[in-house]
């Protein structure tokens, strides 16, 4: 069961196929919904709060908070990821008697590009470099727990656990340490030599982290203006 939603002074864009709680293909329905959605959450949903996901832009993602490595920290600041309105649901699970809901998404391709921050020491060598650089990730495969409560009959989302495997990346980092050639070389060539999987389990979990902080805010911000009975009807 479903209808197509427009009605006059709705918070909800015109558009929107709404899928109804009873129906036993809900989540079926849901991803159907998502599909035909992804032109406009390319261009974002400014009804729902929704920024543009393609490109998506974000200020600051911590890659080395000097746990792995004490003495070095690392940064990419104003990103712009390009890409993410190719994503596909790959599973959806959806326990909407207690609000939780289980996402699969997987996004063949992204293109990225921003600065920089690293900052501290690395083989007892003191590296201070800021600078711009691009990124590409292949294989993409997201799954995200979402845990919600209604409250005054909207939907606010608890905890969102987000987790991330991706096939493969290649990085560039440009200007990287071009005030010392001879340690600019060196790091650029540990970088190329250096385990892909090994650079990949390093950063993960922050990438993890703030894609959770993302969504979680991203998701109370839609959902906050919206009464769960007109987005979830019965």
């Amino acid at each position: 069961m479903a209808s197509f939603h427009g009605g006059l002074g709705s918070k909800l864009p015109d558009g929107i196929k709404l899928c109804h709680r009873s129906d036993p293909e809900v989540e079926t329905c849901v991803k159907n919904s998502v599909e035909a959605l992804k032109p406009m959450l390319k261009e974002g949903l400014p009804e729902l709060n929704v920024p543009g996901i393609d490109p998506f832009k974000m200020e600051q993602i911590e890659i080395m908070d000097g746990t792995l490595l004490p003495e070095l920290k690392a940064s990419l600041v104003n990103l712009e990821v390009i890409g993410l309105g190719d994503f596909e649901i790959t599973n959806l699970k959806m326990d909407l008697e207690n609000h939780v809901y289980d996402v699969g998404v997987k996004v063949p391709f992204l293109d990225i590009h921003g600065g920089y921050n690293v900052d501290g020491k690395l083989l007892s060598t003191t590296i201070q470099s800021t600078g711009t650089f691009n990124a590409n990730a292949t294989g993409l495969d997201g799954q995200a727990l979402m845990k919600g409560a209604l409250k005054d009959n909207h939907l606010k989302f608890e905890s969102i656990d987000f987790k991330l495997k991706m096939e493969d990346f290649n990085l560039d980092l440009g200007n990287f340490l071009t005030e010392d050639p001879v340690l600019s070389h060196a790091a650029k060539q540990l970088l190329k030599t250096a385990n892909k999987e090994d650079i990949i389990k390093m950063a993960t979990p922050y990438i993890e982290k703030k894609c959770s902080d993302i969504l979680l805010k991203l998701c109370n911000e839609i959902f906050e203006n919206v009464d769960y009975d007109e987005i979830f009807p019965v």
